[in-house]
């Protein structure tokens, strides 16, 4: 898995057919996608312990942050099989949403920055080049998965299905923010939940 994991956040092209090829790697894919949430989590719960959140705020902020994060790579992997392997598919492309899955979990790899935010000064840098950088290998992940000949409409898939799929991420953010707040000032939910 972890060299599933370099090979996907180094753009490696053969790591993501190896990956579309393997209907077992789903649940590695999960896994990657857990790890990267928890490194947000971790990131997180340093931060929140810095800026005096509850014990409570952070053990909901994690567990919450765990579910949610899954929640929001099906939508995105829905989002994009929907729009990349039905709407805007080419005459090659074959795919099912569980291949879109796999490829994209294992994109989600450079997110494991986030596990840095805490540090001070720079620490929200990490995220922001973890998410770009995770955009990037992403629109790898779709050329791949959706046997496209071009990165340009790669690119195209990925832009409309942001935004697309902005809307529902909105719901899926607000309703995230509403459960795990219970009780905690917006300023530290929020400082946990940037980092989830």
């Amino acid at each position: 898995m972890i060299q599933r994991m370099i090979g996907a956040a180094l753009f490696n092209v053969q790591t993501y057919e190896e990956i579309e090829a393997d209907p077992g790697a789903l649940g590695q894919a999960i896994m990657v996608v857990l790890l990267v949430t928890v490194c947000g989590a971790v990131g997180g719960v340093i931060s929140g312990v810095i800026s005096g959140s509850s014990l409570l705020g952070i053990i909901i902020g994690v567990v919450g942050g765990l579910v949610f994060g899954i929640v929001r790579w099906a939508l995105w992997v829905s989002v994009l099989y929907l729009v990349g392997g039905k709407m805007l598919r080419t005459g090659h492309t074959e795919t099912s949403w569980g291949e879109l899955g796999r490829v994209l979990g294992f994109a989600y790899t450079p997110g494991v920055l986030s596990l840095f935010a805490f540090v001070p000064v720079i620490g929200g840098l990490f995220p922001v080049v973890g998410f770009f950088w995770t955009l990037a290998a992403a629109v790898v992940a779709v050329r791949q998965a959706l046997d496209f000949e071009s990165t340009g409409r790669a690119i195209g898939v990925v832009v409309l299905a942001g935004v697309i799929g902005f809307i529902p991420w909105i719901i899926i953010a607000a309703i995230q923010l509403a459960v795990l707040s219970g009780g905690e000032s917006p300023a530290n939910v929020n400082s946990l939940l940037a980092l989830v």
